[in-house]
């Protein structure tokens, strides 16, 4: 089929909304490969989607790229280049030098990342004498732009040193391997897989400092009190149960009044505070994201009724939890429902086993 080229070349490109943007794959030898994947409308409406990945060793002496790329990505050393999206390449062997708009000349040393960001120029190359062996994911979506306003990827940073490097050659491998399986459908699958590799990779970063999704206390690093620690844990990965301040005591081994007095030293305030916190932050998240009634989120909050969560809120929040939907919706009435009624008036576990409602039998708890 293409009898005077020693690779297979598969080009589609079409254009206009809902299309695909354009498919290209490249095969040289059984390790060296790069994928350009099709994006369409619904994979840019995913959150997080992968438009292309690659591997690649450069021997010592090589020209650099080796392969031809489609132009919107392939760059000479001597010009540079701008991507509209993300990019992420892992250096496993080798050496080289990288260079950024943002941070001049930077040396690459083996088991580092670079992380390459939308509409900043830049240009690497492995080192002449030594060469390198690179993998490579470009991604792209709203949730990719988050990850930077998080200051998780920064652009003053590009190049990073990892940990593990074997494990992330194992992942980027794996998800080549998906692609090969079927290069020309992008779907919501390989995005779920992608960004389970960029987590891993994240987190093999060192010197990245994880933010905590917990509010508002563990956001603080964790004290070094196994004791407050260990509470810290159980409230924010079981605070939607009913929890007490003697429950949490003894699940950490300690009395009641040793619980408070390390809590109030190392964090600023009581137990309590930090339950009706963690509670206050997950209803929040269920009012602002979903139709559910009111009361249900209450329970599944883990407030023991719906009259100590408008407490809580009114506390913490001055407003009702009705007020903070509307007020998070633009002021509009919740979508589609009449005096907080629906198909989630009640949860399911609550018509099953009658769970939830036990609940309000038992003494109430903060």
């Amino acid at each position: 089929m293409f009898p005077d080229t020693p690779i297979a070349v598969l080009l589609c490109s079409c254009y206009g909304s809902g299309e695909l943007k354009g498919l290209k794959i490249v095969m040289g030898s059984a390790r060296d490969v790069h994928y350009y994947l099709p994006v369409n409308d619904d994979a840019m409406r995913w959150g997080i989607y992968l438009t292309g990945i690659g591997r690649a060793t450069t021997p010592p002496g090589s020209v650099y790229p080796r392969q031809a790329h489609p132009h919107l990505y392939h760059f000479r050393w001597e010009q540079g280049r701008q991507l509209p999206e993300f990019a992420l390449l892992l250096i496993n062997k080798g050496t080289g030098l990288f260079e950024s708009k943002t941070t001049g000349p930077l040396p690459v040393r083996p088991q580092s990342v670079i992380f390459l960001f939308p509409g900043v120029w830049h240009r690497y190359r492995p080192s002449p004498k030594v060469g390198w062996t690179e993998r490579w994911l470009c991604f792209s979506g709203e949730l990719a732009h988050r990850l930077m306003d998080i200051t998780l990827l920064q652009r003053e940073c590009p190049v990073r040193r990892i940990t593990g490097s074997e494990l992330l050659v194992r992942c980027f491998d794996e998800l080549i391997d998906k692609v090969l399986v079927n290069p020309a459908r992008n779907s919501i699958l390989l995005s779920l897989h992608a960004l389970g590799l960029l987590g891993t990779v994240i987190e093999a970063v060192a010197g990245i400092r994880l933010p905590s999704a917990l509010e508002p206390s563990v956001q603080l690093d964790l004290p070094a009190d196994s004791v407050v620690s260990g509470a810290l844990a159980r409230i924010w990965t079981r605070g939607h149960q009913a929890i007490s301040v003697k429950q949490l005591a003894e699940g950490v081994g300690v009395t009641q009044r040793t619980l408070e007095r390390r809590f109030r030293r190392y964090i600023g305030h009581s137990v309590v505070e930090e339950i009706i916190a963690c509670r206050v932050n997950r209803a929040k998240r269920l009012l602002e994201e979903t139709d559910m009634p009111v009361k249900a989120i209450a329970y599944l909050a883990g407030f023991p009724s719906e009259q100590r969560m408008r407490v809580a809120f009114a506390q913490r929040e001055g407003v009702t939890p009705r007020k903070l939907r509307r007020r998070s919706r633009g002021g509009h009435a919740e979508a589609g429902r009449q005096n907080d009624q629906g198909p989630f008036e009640t949860p399911p576990r609550c018509r099953d086993t009658g769970h939830i409602k036990r609940r309000l039998t038992r003494p109430e708890h903060p």
